[in-house]
């Protein structure tokens, strides 16, 4: 009898590590498809690649080296949202060793850049990128319009019809982590936004003054 219960339990064990390792491959099927797919690219090798983990694996970001340029992180790969955004919305949490800190009119504190045709940085590229391989092909062009722009601790202006933003750019890597623990420095970043001079009336930051 006790035999019989130990080789049921055994059998039970093993059954729920097989069903341990076939949710984190279904979990984490997307992410795979896209690092192979990135390596499909011509000169390009995936150095790390990882997502917000929630109910599925969100916002897959990829650090990738591009053969005889340098490296670039791409944000926000996932199917159901890159899909949708590009080329409207494109995010690069860094390029050529430079990473970036965006101020919003409407509170809004992050990492990264949008070079989407909709984005902050958008308009002064000129390019449309349809796909994460567009972004690839025009590194050098990308690297030129940021290494044209004021370097941290200066800030970069910039306002459109619709928005207004401030850019520190980073003389440094960023960090390969889920972007949601970047709120955890949101408080002071926000105080410092309050300091700037926000010409939209509309800005958050112009509403107590």
């Amino acid at each position: 009898m006790r035999f019989i219960k130990f080789s049921i339990n055994i059998s039970l064990i093993f059954c729920f590590v097989l069903a341990a390792f076939g949710c984190a491959a279904i979990y984490f099927r997307e992410m795979n498809q896209i690092k192979n797919e990135l390596n499909k690219l011509e000169n390009v090798e995936v150095i790390n690649i990882w997502g917000h983990e929630d109910i599925t694996l969100e916002e897959i970001s990829a650090r990738i080296r591009i053969e005889g340029k340098g490296e670039i992180v791409l944000y926000d790969l996932s199917s159901s949202s890159s899909s949708l955004s590009y080329p409207n919305r494109v995010i690069i949490f860094e390029i050529g060793g430079y990473s970036f800190t965006w101020f919003s009119w409407n509170g809004g504190v992050g990492p990264g850049i949008d070079i989407g045709i909709r984005g902050e940085l958008g308009h002064l590229i000129g390019k449309e990128f349809n796909t994460v391989k567009d972004v690839i092909d025009n590194y050098d062009l990308i690297l030129e319009v940021i290494e044209n722009l004021e370097m941290s601790p200066e800030l970069n202006h910039i306002e459109t019809e619709t928005s207004e933003y401030y850019i520190l750019i980073h003389n440094e890597k960023s960090q390969d982590r889920d972007p949601i623990f970047v709120l955890l420095g949101a408080e002071n970043a926000f105080e410092f936004a309050r300091t700037l001079q926000w010409n939209r009336k509309d800005s958050v930051y112009n509403r107590n003054r």
